[in-house]
């Protein structure tokens, strides 16, 4: 029994704000004979389980596992599974919810766990013993993350990661300024081993650290040594944590030691570090940011990652054309939902797992959420959940849905995506509705998802279902639909939001030139916020377009408002495309991926043309008759506009004018034209 003073208590609640690594327990480790790595617990059927660190722990928690061990106690971690928070839904085996066996709970909890890594957040909770004056004491963890890189008898030592340029951190270092390390713990040593841009550095100096301030390194540049990290060969030896710290395996750093070289061992280097520190500028900067815009060209990063998106996407042996790569990673990042749409097996799906990939977003991170959609979902709470009014308690939905939203808001840095896979097997605005005007919002704004009104409901289990989520920019949601006879027509609400990506099917000819390649190493994650929202640009949407341009999408709009005063060119849809426009990366060569007037052609087609839809009786003059002998269409009025010589200096409209034809031979056929 314990009985801890609130300073004590303290200590032990600021553990819980970093990441450690462990892996389940073998039974030698355990005290009693009965005891199990995964065992019931009391008479409940959720079981328990106990997890061994294999990477450094707090001082004070190293100071507990002797108290512990002074008691005959055990120092584990006890893993719970009944709640969410400490054991997300989303790493339960598969099939864990719909059994109440408990055996079988155990035995398919034990498979889940079993020669995997565990990145889990410490905590130490207390219960008043039955003298009612000391305290129980219980080292409990809340999972982030299950890996599948274990390695027997392996160990691992926490590394930092920072997002600051080389040349700030090493000036910080010399200086003595504090940093701050997301995700290490304070009351520990310092880190001795520190990640920065392509480096990765050793520290064998001394550090003072301060829980309100940061850390600050008190010795020379002398003391601090690097090495260029070589990604191939650290893959094999590092565990994701998050963006801001991994684990290394304790034996690449051994074999690495020889490799490192002293900072500032040249007179040139020393002079850029104190040149730095004493006029906050550097040789390499020109006097031009305090930023190191030296060390972070996001336009050389952009295009580095969609080389990497194309290349791995050929090891897998899935072939896009580089166009349509480019034309759907511009419409992810500039808008609130992109929708892949087209015939079936064209590689919809694959390309929404292939860039999530790509950015480095996983499932097991709870980075990625793939979300299946049903015929049957008709409402919000299909994929959110519901409070349920009888027991006040709040039940979320077995897709994970709000706890993939509550993961994405506690790490506003990170970028998540959410994948709806044939999301119009049901009627979008039904079960989509609350996204579609919060998405809308500006960043500045508070974009809250509301669970339940939290005036007229009691919830008991607030603290882990608040009333209201909110919904951050680190949110990206891509959709993918077919469009048959099975499926649900968008509405005209969700189409002006949406930006529908037809992917173009390459010739199966084409296909034997092609070969599986080895994909490309990226030395960063690319899906930190930071790095994904420098891709779009901050310019005004209206200064992509010229006066001559802006006259034509007028001329556009009083035409269609002709046949329905529902449709036509809105403000939003010109605000989208300029946005579009503006924000065309940058090839290595630096000319744009995409040509504009091809870019204006494909805009029109996905945010305009998808909205004219409907009946022979009401679009047959504006969409025309199919001249099948010559390709064209006649007695219409978009073709014919599209066609004029104002149209043909702002875009040839190959996609436009292909897509009216396609309309007026449907419209021909079946009398409507979707």
């Amino acid at each position: 029994m314990f009985r801890l003073d609130p300073e004590e208590k303290k200590r032990y609640a600021d553990i819980s704000q970093c990441l450690m690594l462990g892996t389940l327990t073998s039974k030698d480790n355990l005290n009693g004979p009965t005891d199990e790595p995964v065992m019931p617990r009391g008479h409940s059927n959720n079981p328990q389980f106990f997890i061994k660190p294999v990477s450094p722990e707090p001082v004070p928690l190293l100071e507990l596992n002797d108290m512990l061990l002074e008691r005959s106690l055990s120092p584990l971690y006890i893993g719970l599974t009944d709640n969410n928070l400490r054991f997300p839904r989303n790493f339960y085996p598969a099939g864990y919810t719909y059994t109440h066996d408990l055996d079988k709970r155990i035995e398919s909890l034990r498979n889940r766990l079993e020669n995997k890594l565990i990145v889990f957040r410490p905590q130490v909770n207390y219960m008043t013993a039955a003298d009612g004056y000391s305290e129980k004491i219980f080292k409990n963890l809340e999972i982030k993350n299950i890996d599948d890189g274990y390695k027997e008898e392996a160990e691992y030592v926490s590394v930092p990661k920072l997002t600051m340029g080389i040349s700030s951190w090493e000036s910080s270092l010399q200086s003595g300024k504090a940093l701050r390390f997301q995700d290490y713990y304070y009351h520990a040593e310092g880190p001795k081993y520190v990640i920065c841009g392509e480096y990765l550095y050793k520290l064998d100096g001394e550090w003072k650290d301060s829980v309100d301030q940061g850390w600050a390194y008190e010795s020379s540049l002398e003391t601090v040594e690097r090495v260029k990290i070589d990604p191939d060969a650290i893959s094999d030896f590092q565990i994701y944590g998050s963006d801001n710290l991994i684990f290394l395996d304790r034996k690449y750093l051994y074999e690495t030691t020889s490799a490192f070289i002293q900072v500032g061992n040249s007179e040139k280097e020393r002079l850029e570090v104190i040149q730095d520190i004493t006029t906050g500028t550097s040789s390499k900067q020109n006097n031009e940011d305090e930023v190191d815009q030296d060390e972070i060209n996001y336009d050389d990063l952009e295009s580095q990652f969609l080389e990497h998106l194309k290349t791995l996407g050929e090891s897998k042996g899935l072939f896009y054309d580089m166009n349509d790569l480019v034309n759907f990673h511009v419409s992810v990042k500039t808008n609130p939902i992109t929708v892949l749409a087209g015939m079936s097996g064209t590689g919809k799906s694959q390309l929404a797992l292939l860039y999530a990939e790509a950015m480095g977003l996983k499932q097991e991170k709870n980075t990625l959420l793939v979300l299946p959609i049903s015929p049957s979902y008709t409402e919000p709470s299909d994929l959110l959940g519901y409070l349920n009014a009888s027991t006040g308690l709040y039940v979320p939905s077995d897709t994970g849905f709000v706890e993939f939203l509550k993961h994405a808001k506690d790490r506003p840095e990170q970028m998540h995506i959410v994948a709806f896979d044939e999301m119009n097997l049901s009627q979008v605005e039904y079960w989509f509705a609350p996204f579609i005007s919060i998405l809308e919002l500006p960043e500045n704004q508070e974009r809250k998802l509301r669970l339940y009104n939290k005036e007229t409901a009691t919830c008991h289990n607030r603290s882990n279902y608040p009333d209201s989520i909110e919904i951050g920019d680190n949110i990206v949601f891509i959709g993918t639909a077919n469009i048959d006879e099975t499926t649900k027509n968008f509405s005209d609400r969700f189409l002006d939001r949406a930006n529908i990506v037809t992917l173009r099917k390459l010739s199966f000819s084409s296909l034997l030139a092609r070969e599986i390649v080895e994909p490309t190493k990226p030395l960063i994650s690319f899906g930190s916020k930071d790095v994904f929202t420098k891709w779009s640009s901050k310019d005004l949407a209206i200064s992509a377009f010229s006066l001559e341009e802006l006259k034509f999408f007028d001329e556009l709009h009083d035409i269609i408002q002709q046949y329905d005063y529902q449709k036509g060119v809105s403000h939003r849809v010109i605000r989208k495309i300029g946005e579009y426009l503006n924000s065309i990366p940058l090839n290595q060569q630096g000319k744009p991926y995409l040509d504009r007037r091809m870019v204006i052609d494909l805009q029109f087609k996905q945010r305009i043309l998808t909205k004219i839809r409907g009946s022979s009786e009401q679009f047959q003059k504006l969409v025309g008759v199919a001249n099948e002998n010559h390709g064209g269409v006649q007695q219409s009025e978009m073709f014919d506009l599209f066609t004029s010589d104002r149209a043909r200096g702002i875009s040839d409209f190959e996609f436009t004018l292909v897509e009216i034809h396609r309309k007026a031979r449907e419209m021909a056929i079946h009398d409507y034209a979707s």
